[in-house]
């Protein structure tokens, strides 16, 4: 069979910018490739080096370039902070006494890394004794050093935390002082968290690899973990700069089964919301309620805010929500994520900012509402702060402007990831043969737009851009013949897949030999099985995001049955009480407000775990996870092993 495609238009690579920075010990001028606006907002971070903090960019110090694509991990490392590590292991390694053998021993720690089963250097930062700071994945990309699975602390540690690495070693170097942090160190890596705090978004806490990981690491350098050495200046309130809103592919979004597109100027007012949950949720876990306990398409706001003013695109500005029952089409739903009591004046300065943005994009000023004062919609929500807040005007002090995210599957209502993301429908445009050929970046614009349109023009399907369950049957269908053996690799490699399954401790083990045939097919409806996603052997966008929430803030709990410290803890933390391993009254009662709120349970909140509030959970577990429990009351082995299997998938 042969395929004829016309050609048509691509995109446009980003732009080269020149930067001053340390090298040597000398200010050196390099050229740096600078993201673009759009993709910058992707990673969730501005370039990485400052006036204020020089940094050795990649490219100064030799760096090899990344083997994957990076921006396929979720990032949020406002939900945790930085982890310290030494160099340690002293094999083949010494201080280096002159600061130009630095940039070779950052080569060596990439080189060593991407020779096992990594795909570029582990940290976000290397510092040497010198004080000079080495990007390493920079700010844009999460860690690969902070550790998972078995010997984990904290699950999701690498997601949530920068890793930076002091080229020190363990205590046991002969070469005495060299072993120990120098001043110009510690400084370095203190103006470093600094500035990973006012410019990449880094939550307060300053960690050693030792609290996050079963490790001796960061050696010499955990004292001034400890005491306060490395903890920066607390900057001022900085509200001249705008408030990025947080993509939905960088907090780890799952993809929309269906977006139904809503024209700006059909909007005519801004519906303030509340989660009435725990400050501590995360928009995923928000959106699995939505999608698995109330069978939505997505999360059902348009954009959400937490309690330090952070905001995370929900549906985006073009889509139709799902927050306001009569008043979808017509009204943006923001919430705040938070129950009335917790609303900060940072809160206030990005909803304001938010709807002062809508105002713009619409070019009109939308009514001001609250979820309970809309017709039709009787509710206590947002919560009297909130509430009292909106009826007063929505006033705030200092209100940033706001820069809007790159269009993804919500955004400004470009594209459809839920069969393919929108990487893998640029690639498989180009194989089209359309010329010329567009960037492979994984965002979306007219270009891309124009690109799947004209393929979907050729395949006979509906022209819309979205690219569907129609458009991938019909593509498939278009190059049988030239199309892999089996499986779905537009998201990973079929190595990567067996490599997960593996992981995931499928026996016997897949043997990773980048071939699909039964064995992996079966390996891969068993770890899709396990996450609770469509068990179809095919690795798409929806079996990504569910692995990667296993991995990100699911509780890595063993599967037994067994209510002890490990599944109360992960239990506490899921519900937002006091996480201390024991369970009694106080956890108790968050338990029945966590399913009065999620679950719609109606439970007295009392403390005492009676037959009612366990047969609330169990249908609740029914509804997230489909566990198939009996709603018998009974607090058994097979209530616990949902349970833990819930809090695995995050999904609780």
């Amino acid at each position: 069979m042969t395929n004829e495609w016309p050609a048509a238009s691509g995109d446009s690579p980003p732009p080269i910018n020149r930067r001053a920075v340390l090298l040597g010990g000398a200010a050196t001028v390099v050229t740096v490739l600078v993201p673009s606006a759009s993709a910058s907002a992707r990673s969730g971070a501005r370039a990485e080096a400052t006036a204020d903090v020089p940094i050795v960019p990649r490219s100064a110090w030799g760096a090899k370039a990344p083997e994957e694509d990076l921006t396929q991990y979720s990032w949020k490392p406002w939900d945790g902070g930085v982890v310290i590590h030494h160099k340690g292991g002293t094999d083949r390694w010494s201080p280096a006494e002159n600061h130009n053998d630095c940039a070779a021993q950052v080569r060596d720690i990439q080189n060593e890394g991407m020779s096992g089963e990594g795909t570029d250097i582990a940290y976000n930062f290397v510092v040497c004794q010198h004080g000079v700071i080495f990007e390493g994945r920079g700010i844009s990309f999460r860690s690969a050093a902070n550790g998972a699975g078995e010997g984990a602390k904290i699950p999701g540690a690498n997601e949530k935390y920068y890793a930076i690495m002091g080229l020190v070693g363990a205590t046991s170097l002969p070469w005495g002082a060299d072993d120990q942090p120098t001043g110009a160190m510690v400084a370095a890596i203190r103006n470093l968290i600094g500035h990973l705090r006012q410019h990449g978004s880094a939550g307060p806490q300053i960690l050693g690899h030792r609290q996050v990981f079963d490790t001796y690491c960061p050696g010499t350098l955990y004292p001034y973990v400890t005491n306060g050495s490395l903890q920066p200046p607390a900057p001022p309130p900085d509200t001249s700069q705008p408030v990025a809103i947080i993509p939905r592919r960088q907090w780890g979004a799952r993809p929309p089964v269906e977006v139904t597109r809503v024209a700006l100027a059909a909007r005519t007012g801004f519906t303030v919301h509340y989660s009435a949950g725990p400050t501590a949720m995360t928009p995923r876990q928000i959106q699995n309620y939505h999608m698995d306990g109330n069978g939505w398409s997505d999360v059902g706001y348009n954009f959400l805010v937490d309690a330090a003013g952070r905001i995370y695109e929900g549906r985006g500005w073009e889509v139709m929500g799902a927050h306001a029952s009569g008043h979808n089409d017509t009204h943006l739903g923001a919430c705040f994520i938070g129950s009335d009591g917790d609303v900060t004046p940072a809160v206030l300065r990005s909803m304001r900012a938010l709807y002062n943005r809508a105002n713009a994009l619409t070019g009109k000023a939308l009514a001001k509402t609250w979820h309970g004062g809309l017709a039709g919609n009787s509710t206590p929500c947002p919560g009297s702060q909130l509430r009292t807040w909106v009826q007063n005007g929505m006033n705030s002090d200092n209100v940033p402007a706001v820069t809007d995210p790159p269009p993804s599957s919500g955004g400004m209502g470009g594209g459809m990831t839920s069969v393919r993301s929108i990487g893998a429908q640029q690639q498989a445009v180009n194989q089209a043969g359309y010329t010329p050929g567009l960037v492979v970046d994984g965002l979306w614009g007219p270009k891309t737009d124009a690109g799947v349109r004209w393929l979907q023009g050729r395949l006979g399907v509906t022209v819309d851009g979205l690219w569907g369950p129609a458009t991938e049957a019909a593509y498939l269908a278009k190059i049988k013949g030239s199309a892999p053996a089996g499986g779905m690799t537009s998201i990973r490699s079929v190595i990567a897949q067996q490599q997960a399954v593996n992981g995931l401790g499928y026996t016997p083990p897949l043997v990773a030999d980048g071939f699909w045939g039964p064995n992996t097919a079966a390996g891969v409806r068993w770890l899709q099985d396990q996450l609770g996603v469509t068990a179809d052997g095919l690795w798409g966008p929806g079996t990504e995001a569910a692995y990667q929430a296993y991995h990100d803030e699911g509780a890595l709990l063993a599967v037994d049955g067994d209510f002890g410290p490990a599944t109360i803890r992960a239990t506490q933390r899921a519900i937002g009480t006091t996480v201390d391993g024991q369970w009694g009254p106080a956890s108790i009662r968050a338990l029945q407000r966590h399913l009065n709120t999620w679950s719609n349970a109606s439970l007295t909140v009392d403390g005492v775990l009676g037959p009612g509030s366990v047969k609330a959970l169990q249908r609740h577990l029914n509804t997230m996870v489909n566990s198939g429990l009996a709603i018998d009351g009974i607090w058994g082995y097979a209530t616990v092993a949902a349970l833990q299997r819930a809090l695995n998938r995050a999904k609780f």
